[in-house]
């Protein structure tokens, strides 16, 4: 499938709730099925606040949580304590009611150095089962998604199909903190992915990526144009 086939088959939603409460079915279907199928289910999920309503969904349905494996799609460096921390929010909104029991593989090592945060986050992905079950994404107004940013020399490395590398650390253009990012091929180990937008502004930078064929400038593309793993677009307004 194309990346403009991507966008023509994108499910559309009235409302963020709406999106949320679809989303979260699909994935809870896909949980049942891989814990029922091989005993455990992995799901990697974005932070931000667009999976604030995903997350609550979620963590309210009944599902074999004691067998699911939680993880991240990208991390800001900084301590689980901090307000900007992914992990952070992923304690305090996911894993809470029947959610409370899932096993959560954080990315970030505090106080070292980037190889070595690297590895710590590779070594993180190699406690969940493979390939990751479900996969979510977000994705910014400048088309970045997981935390591969556009005109970042390490974001365009790790979004080589071919690199061995499983974590890159990246930097984002309009913030201070120095982030943690899954490489696109170790996104794509994935047997179901998703990409969770919201807004209008979002909207447009995805149809600008799909018609684009930098993905330097629209990471994003990247996502959309491989035809390993089909990519399932949820938007709302």
């Amino acid at each position: 499938m194309s990346a403009t086939q991507t966008l023509e088959s994108a499910q559309r939603f009235p409302s963020a709730s709406r999106a949320a409460e679809a989303l979260a079915s699909r994935v809870a279907d896909i949980i049942g099925f891989a814990v029922r199928a091989r005993g455990r289910a992995s799901l990697l999920v974005p932070g931000g606040r667009t999976p604030i309503p995903l997350f609550e969904s979620l963590r309210s349905l009944e599902l074999p949580w004691a067998s699911v494996y939680v993880s991240l799609t990208d991390e800001r460096r900084v301590p689980q304590t901090d307000p900007n921390s992914n992990a952070r929010l992923v304690q305090e909104v996911l894993l809470k009611d029947r959610a409370a029991d899932a096993h959560f593989q954080p990315l970030h090592r505090d106080g070292v150095d980037d190889r070595a945060d690297e590895a710590a986050c590779g070594a993180a992905l190699g406690m969940l089962p493979r390939p990751f079950d479900a996969v979510i994404l977000g994705m910014g107004d400048d088309a970045h998604f997981a935390s591969l940013f556009p005109g970042d020399a390490a974001s365009t490395r790790a979004l080589s199909q071919d690199t061995e590398a499983h974590c890159a650390t990246t930097r984002a253009p309009s913030e201070p903190h120095a982030r943690l990012s899954l490489t696109l091929a170790t996104l794509l180990e994935s047997r179901w992915i998703a990409l969770h937008l919201s807004g209008a502004a979002k909207w447009d930078a995805i149809q600008n990526a799909a018609a684009a064929d930098d993905a330097r400038q629209h990471p994003v593309q990247a996502l959309l144009a491989q035809r390993r793993v089909p990519v399932h677009v949820y938007w709302s307004p």
